[in-house]
Order: C-alpha cells, then sequence, then structure tokens
C-alpha cells in the first residue's frame, strides 16, 4: 500500500494573466497531511515577495487591487527573484527530506485553479517541479460540481470568518491577509474542508 499524500498547498500573485509577460509577485506555500493538518504544527508556511522593478509593467487589475503588494514588491524588504527558488526548494526538503525516488511518493501541488500555478511555477520555478508528483489536487473541481450539479451558493473566500470557521487549524491570523497569497492558500484549505464536511462521504472504518 503506497504512503498516503503530502499536499503541497500554492498559490502565486503575478503581475499579468499572459504567463509569457507574468512576472511574480508573491509566492506563498503550506505542507498538510492526507487531513488538512500541517506536518509541522507550528509550521508558519512560506510567503515571499517577490522583488520588481520599478519600471516593470503591471496590468490595470494589479495596480488597483494588489496596489501595496506592488509596492512592497518595490521596496528592499522584497526577495530577490533569483532566490525565491532556492527558498521554495529549502521549505520542502526541511519538512519531507529527500526527494523520494517513487514520483507517486512525492507531494501533490494543491490549491483552487492549481494547474495555472503549476504553468507558470513550471516556467519559474522547474527545480520545485521537478520534486512533485505528477498529480495535481485542483479544489475547483469540487467547486464546479457544488455550484453547478448541486446548485449550492458559493463558499465565500473573501469571508474571512467563514474561511477561519472551516480552517482545520488556526494557529496562523487570517485577519488582514486578503488579496494575499498565504491567505488564498489558507482559504484553498478551508474550502477543500467543507467540501469534505458538506458533499463528501467520509472514508469507511
Amino acid at each position: 500500500m503506497s504512503a498516503k499524500p503530502i499536499y503541497l498547498w500554492f498559490d502565486l500573485e503575478f503581475t499579468d494573466l499572459d504567463p509569457n509577460k507574468a512576472q511574480m509577485l508573491q509566492v506563498a506555500a503550506l505542507l498538510t497531511d492526507v487531513h488538512l493538518q500541517p506536518l509541522k504544527s507550528d509550521d508558519p508556511g512560506l510567503n515571499i515577495s517577490v522583488a520588481l522593478a520599478a519600471d516593470a509593467p503591471v496590468s490595470a487589475w494589479v495596480e488597483e487591487n494588489l496596489a501595496d503588494l506592488v509596492a512592497l514588491c518595490r521596496s528592499d524588504k522584497a526577495t530577490p527573484t533569483d532566490q525565491v527558488e532556492a527558498m521554495l526548494l529549502d521549505y520542502l526538503s526541511s519538512q519531507v527530506g529527500t526527494m523520494a525516488e517513487d514520483i507517486q511518493e512525492r507531494p501533490v501541488l494543491s490549491g483552487n485553479s492549481v494547474h495555472n500555478d503549476w504553468r507558470l511555477a513550471a516556467m519559474h520555478y522547474p527545480k520545485l517541479i521537478a520534486q512533485l508528483n505528477y498529480r495535481l489536487l485542483d479544489v475547483s473541481t469540487l467547486k464546479q460540481q457544488w455550484l453547478g450539479w448541486l446548485e449550492r451558493p458559493e463558499f465565500e473566500k473573501e469571508n474571512a470568518t467563514l474561511v477561519a470557521e472551516h480552517l482545520p487549524f488556526q494557529h496562523l491570523p487570517l485577519e488582514g491577509r486578503r488579496h494575499d497569497a498565504l491567505y488564498d492558500v489558507l482559504a484553498s484549505i478551508a474550502e477543500l474542508n467543507f467540501y469534505r464536511q458538506n458533499m463528501l462521504m467520509p472514508p469507511m472504518a
């Protein structure tokens, strides 16, 4: 019997929806077990603001909605672009050790519409992608069933109170984190937990 999967919850904020133009603004990651508990109980996760040149173009939506993040990325507090992948790899190895030889035992990239994050990560952080499972865990699959098949109201990820109610751990505060990559990671975990509680059958004893 194969080992239970480890989930690498992952989210990117970037400058443009066109992947050929996009530059990273923020990278967040958190590793959990199959029960959606952090592998280390006090893990703060990884949340990196990525350096952005002052003259780098950003889309109108980003300029309007992520202005504070853009300003942070253009400050000296941001992490240089060439250091980000090494930080991601260090985080992964500190949690799970040496990469498993069997690709099916490697962490599964997880999140909402995570195929898009995978595509950008493959372009910008290929060494990270090489350390991961070939499968993805996309919460959006269940979202589409919830909204379309069951015709139920949408899980409001922007509602921090709702997210906190369904997040299965409480050591990471949510207040003030909206429009933040780590908040989106936590909201995706909470949303999957919500679907487990309200749509999916529990495993047989």
